[in-house]
């Protein structure tokens, strides 16, 4: 029986660490599991999107054939990434459903409107910052972040940098992927109407009452959730 291949696309405005528990609950598992970092290719000046995109298909090996799985706003890179590399299925995890094909940008208007009242001359304010209603801080994760994995609140802010105010002009233009295989996570209710649109296509859904930062956070419960979708797909 051939190895499952896990491809974890993050959200570009945080870094590896915002999986990571996922990813090493997943090895534990017996799968593969391939982390892209364009934050390393990039260590200065961050690219325009474009070449952020273009340093993630020659970071993943092509066999076994990869399961490419989006989180957060990765699910726009992992939907222009799949169809390039041979994709066997894709997983989006608690982010936007991109369209079909065309140019799709990084963020969501209600984002990008939050964000450009915040932008200043060196740029967006990290994700952390994102969030300026402590309400919000349950729900978005970093609250449970702090009590639970005390160990990932500095990686995961020394990977937080300030991208180019132009990022939020810019697209990608997405290949056709709507005949791959692909199954939707929900993880906070920010994304409730994204869960309801992927039943409405008959795609297989889980649902996990957590917080948008829950890959950090529960990486065992999100790395089953992940595989009990795979297991769903027909591929």
């Amino acid at each position: 029986m051939e190895m499952t291949h896990f491809v974890l696309i993050t959200g570009p405005f945080v870094g590896r660490s915002s999986m990571l528990d996922t990813a090493e609950a997943l090895r534990r598992s017996g799968s593969m599991v391939t982390e892209p970092n364009p934050h390393l290719d990039h260590p200065d000046a961050i690219p325009p999107l474009q070449d952020w995109a273009d340093t993630l298909p020659p970071a993943i090996p092509r066999g076994p054939a990869p399961i490419v799985v989006g989180y957060s706003a990765g699910t726009v890179l992992a939907t222009w990434l799949a169809p390039r590399i041979g994709a066997s299925a894709l997983l989006l995890v608690d982010g936007d459903i991109p369209p079909a094909s065309g140019p799709c940008p990084i963020l969501p208007e209600r984002v990008v409107s939050l964000l450009r009242r915040r932008a200043g001359a060196d740029g967006l304010p990290r994700w952390s910052d994102w969030w300026t209603d402590l309400s919000m801080e349950e729900e978005i994760g970093l609250a449970p972040l702090a009590r639970n994995r005390p160990d990932l609140v500095d990686p995961m802010s020394r990977e937080e940098r300030r991208f180019p105010t132009d990022w939020l002009d810019q697209t990608l233009d997405l290949t056709d992927w709507s005949d791959i295989p692909t199954g939707y996570l929900r993880l906070s209710r920010f994304f409730d109407e994204q869960a309801s649109e992927a039943e409405k296509r008959r795609w297989p859904v889980q649902r996990i009452d957590g917080s948008h930062l829950h890959p950090a956070i529960m990486g065992t419960e999100t790395a089953g959730a992940l595989m009990a979708l795979a297991g769903e797909l027909e591929f």
